[in-house]
């Protein structure tokens, strides 16, 4: 009877010590996950320090060129707007290289694809961002990575912005048609004049 009360109370206490012990396994798992959730969590805003730069009167038609010069600024990487154009393959597939002439009226644009060659020898890297979420827009920006982006903007089917941050739901970009930096606008804006665009974007 003595050695069955002793088993009996051998047997809560064991089970007493698994209850305690289970908390703290969940407690861990909580913690990992929170730091993991933690980690992936964006700012609420976000600036990098890029230097606006105006594409007029030298590129009229040269916006995304004007655009990655203000990155290669950035990068540290010295190069003019007229050095840069002449450099660029050209071609009738904008995707493959520029279409027209930047100097003049006449020029239209290229595309993420034609730039890689430009972006791998001159900054070390390319990723083309065409298509990706405001999301993954936003990580980039984090990753201190301005955006090259493709809009239907000031009567240009395909103009290119320089995306250099958010606040909240505002993308903060430079406008090298303008030449002013520190724009904003709506996300959900951004998005709707990309769309004719197919969200083209690209970033070294």
């Amino acid at each position: 009877m003595i050695l069955l009360i002793l088993l009996g109370v051998i047997l809560v206490t064991l089970a007493g010590l698994g209850r305690r012990n289970a908390p703290a396994l969940n407690n861990i798992a909580a913690i990992q996950n929170g730091a993991l959730k933690l980690t992936g969590r964006q700012p609420s805003s976000l600036e990098l320090n890029v230097k606006p730069m105006s594409q007029l009167p030298e590129l009229p038609t040269g916006c995304e060129i004007t655009d990655v010069v203000m990155l290669m600024h950035y990068r540290g990487v010295k190069i003019g707007l007229a050095e840069l154009a002449k450099t660029i393959p050209y071609d009738d597939d904008p995707e493959a290289g520029f279409w027209g002439d930047p100097f003049t009226n006449t020029g239209y644009t290229m595309y993420p694809p034609g730039w890689r060659k430009t972006f791998e020898q001159k900054l070390g890297g390319f990723q083309d961002l065409s298509g990706k979420s405001i999301s993954v827009l936003k990580a980039t920006l984090v990753d201190k990575k301005p955006v090259v982006a493709w809009v239907n903007m000031h009567g240009f089917a395909a103009h290119a912005i320089l995306l250099i941050g958010y606040q909240g739901d505002d993308f903060i970009y430079n406008d090298p048609y303008t030449g002013k930096g520190q724009q904003k606008m709506t996300t959900a804006e951004f998005w709707r004049l990309a769309t004719s665009q197919n969200h083209r974007a690209m970033t070294d």
